[in-house]
């Protein structure tokens, strides 16, 4: 019985078409307006307040880590380690050198 009732239903409602303008009134209208707004204000604030900030501390210290990095590797160079798979030459290369 249940199943009938609710095929019934379904074939009654696929003729019905809906329109946004209906399920629209202004006050709802406003309403979603305002929610906009707030939203975009909450968005705002997260992005000036956190996103920022953290966006220059983090840049702060890879960039004090880079210049240790470099000060490291000014004092101490890595080992150049001729390896024989290292400058393999099997062809001469176009403009003479090879």
């Amino acid at each position: 019985m249940f199943r009938i009732t609710q095929l019934a239903r379904t074939a009654a409602t696929r003729g019905v078409r809906s329109y946004s303008s209906e399920l629209w009134t202004r006050e709802g209208y406003a309403a979603a307006k305002e929610h906009a707004r707030s939203a975009v204000e909450t968005w705002k604030k997260i992005s000036l307040f956190v996103a920022l900030p953290a966006c220059v501390i983090y840049g702060y210290v890879a960039t004090k880590d880079e210049l240790e990095h470099i000060h490291h590797l000014e004092h101490d160079p890595p080992k150049f380690i001729g390896y024989p798979y290292l400058h393999v030459r099997r062809s001469k290369l176009p403009y003479g050198d090879g």
